[in-house]
């Protein structure tokens, strides 16, 4: 399906998909360097998305690219769900705002805006994912975000 340079073609399975993996093997000491994943990681993440998924036959750099993406949405949703006068929809995993807050929120993160009336199922999975790599730098360096 996907080529060296072609763009990839991606749906929510394989976002999942791609995110379990990176759970499955976020504990490996061999796999992550002091900055995130190291060749081998990203060698092995590859190899094993996809034997998941036969018929994607993704690229590491596209899977580094939608793994760089997934990071990019999560941090605005995290963000501005910090941000005053914003709910959250636990189960629907949905910033909730007024259209004046959502203007704010937008002109703040501008990345927030595709989830504007739509759920990002993945936050949670995400910062479990993010958030466990933030706290292990923090203890290192005593600065994250």
């Amino acid at each position: 399906m996907s080529k060296e340079g072609a763009r990839a073609s991606w749906n929510s399975t394989y976002e999942k998909g791609l995110v379990d993996v990176l759970h499955d093997n976020k504990d490996n000491p061999k796999l992550k360097g002091q900055n995130g994943w190291n060749s081998e990681g990203w060698k092995c993440i590859t190899a094993k998305f996809n034997e998941r998924f036969s018929l994607a036959h993704f690229t590491k750099q596209q899977l580094q690219e939608k793994d760089k993406e997934l990071k990019s949405s999560y941090k605005a949703v995290r963000d501005s769900r910090k941000e005053s006068w914003t709910g959250w929809n636990d189960s629907l995993c949905m910033i909730l705002a007024e259209p004046e807050v959502w203007a704010r929120l937008i002109s703040a993160h501008p990345k927030v805006a595709r989830f504007r009336k739509k759920p990002f199922p993945l936050f949670y999975s995400l910062e479990a994912l993010y958030e466990g790599e933030c706290q292990q730098r923090t203890t290192m360096f005593e600065e994250c975000g």
